[in-house]
């Protein structure tokens, strides 16, 4: 047998480990597997995806008849222990919260090994669908009624003292005229943070200076988010133009290549944090309700 050189693990300990670890990856997609009824009540209808904290299902509750999100919670750091946090942060927070915007919390439970809660699905349209699948157009205005919208549901959480730290274009919804803002699995409370605070699992040394700035515990996290989110928007019906004199390369910044109002233009500065940030959605709603009659 092969031996391992003093002071490691030995191989066959290794070996044993993956394996370990392949057949727990294996049982549990045997366990949430497309129709199986989990904690004998939630019948799995499709994944709707997985993230650093865990996946989410789309399920339907056997004994209301209603669909439901079932979420299972697993970090892909941190361990257990840390996984039984980030479970009672996100569980936590979303007991607080009771907006029609923001999925209601239905019940949370063990289902063997794993800690999984379910919540309200939400029915709309994420904007990454409206934009890269249907190619969606949205106007100047139209994406500045949109943020104001949002601004509504942002602005909620921050007066109940929460920071969303995960708005994007993947978990803002449209539904008819409504906005719908999910996944809290970032959130974390404002009480007691620094404006330069962080989770240390969230960010790595490498990360770059983007990531940091999204993942502060603090409102201007948010507000940049809002300001790339809004460039997403307003790139929709840009059309590529003739290079301009001095940028032989094709890289140009979002000032040079879209049209915007003046105003618009600080308003992305200002979320975007070039120019002095937001210091609250009261401020930013003021500025766009001003700016909104001068567009066409």
């Amino acid at each position: 047998m092969k031996m391992s050189p003093q002071g490691e693990t030995p191989i066959w300990r290794r070996w044993g480990k993956s394996f370990r670890t392949g057949l727990r990856l294996w049982h549990d997609l045997l366990r949430f597997r497309q129709d199986r009824v989990v904690a004998g009540r939630y019948r799995i209808i499709r994944k709707l995806g997985s993230g650093s904290y865990g996946t989410a299902y789309l399920c339907r509750d056997i004994r209301s008849g209603r669909r439901c999100v079932l979420k299972r919670v697993y970090p892909l750091r941190g361990g257990r222990k840390r996984a039984a946090l980030i479970y009672s942060m996100e569980t936590a927070i979303l007991r607080r919260l009771d907006h029609p915007a923001l999925p209601a919390f239905y019940e949370q439970f063990r289902y063997g090994e794993h800690l999984c809660f379910t919540m309200e699905f939400m029915e709309g349209t994420s904007l990454d669908r409206l934009l890269f699948e249907e190619n969606r157009m949205f106007s100047e205005k139209a994406s500045l009624h949109l943020v104001l919208k949002l601004l509504a549901v942002v602005g909620y959480l921050h007066a109940c003292g929460i920071v969303h730290r995960d708005i994007s274009i993947a978990n803002v919804l449209l539904h008819g005229n409504s906005i719908q803002l999910i996944d809290v699995g970032l959130s974390r409370e404002l009480a007691g943070s620094h404006p330069d605070d962080y989770d240390p699992y969230d960010i790595d040394a490498d990360d770059p200076s983007e990531k940091v700035l999204r993942r502060k515990i603090h409102v201007s996290s948010d507000f940049y988010a809002i300001g790339h989110l809004l460039l997403f928007l307003l790139y929709s019906t840009y059309t590529e133009k003739e290079l301009t004199p001095g940028s032989e390369t094709g890289e140009q910044s979002w000032e040079e290549e879209l049209s915007l109002h003046p105003d618009t233009k600080k308003l992305l500065r200002r979320l975007l944090q070039t120019e002095q940030p937001y210091r609250n959605t009261g401020e930013l709603r003021q500025e766009i309700k001003r700016l909104l009659p001068h567009l066409r």
